[in-house]
């Protein structure tokens, strides 16, 4: 009768597992920006210390960004499109911690985040376990699996 329970509980818990997977493979979980290189002019800027993060989950990507490493409250969330080695952003709105989340309407917001179009595709360079390059028509952003 264990033996039957223990088999019981582990098909039930494989079951749960399945029905919590995103499909999103090596891009899900949390990411911090640590370079980006400006394409036209070859530059490279160090971006560890500028707290810049991406979390993956489900459909969204909450970009976000905290100062001497505390977390102020607000970022961006975006829909996105994982396909064919590009991830496609899109639907960009302000993420308030206590209020109504406001559609994004203005580009200059999501530029100091790698990102210059409402719609976003980047070329999907890298991806694996540990890190992450991601490219669009102006620059190439290198994360860092956190």
């Amino acid at each position: 009768m264990r033996k039957i329970l223990y088999l019981l509980a582990l098909g039930m818990m494989a079951v749960s597992c399945e029905l919590e997977t995103s499909g999103n493979g090596e891009l899900d979980g949390y990411w911090q920006m640590s370079q980006v290189d400006t394409l036209e002019t070859g530059g490279i800027a160090d971006t560890r210390e500028s707290l810049i993060y991406w979390g993956v989950q489900g459909n969204l990507i909450q970009i976000r960004y905290s100062e001497n490493h505390v977390y102020l409250g607000e970022g961006l969330l975006f829909r996105f499109d994982n396909k064919n080695s590009f991830l496609t952003l899109s639907s960009p709105v302000i993420h308030h911690l206590y209020e109504t989340d406001e559609p994004v309407d203005d580009v200059e917001i999501l530029k100091p985040y790698g990102i210059y179009h409402l719609e976003e595709k980047f070329s999907i360079e890298q991806l694996d376990k540990s890190s992450m390059v991601l490219t669009n028509d102006v620059l190439r952003l290198h994360f860092r699996r956190y």
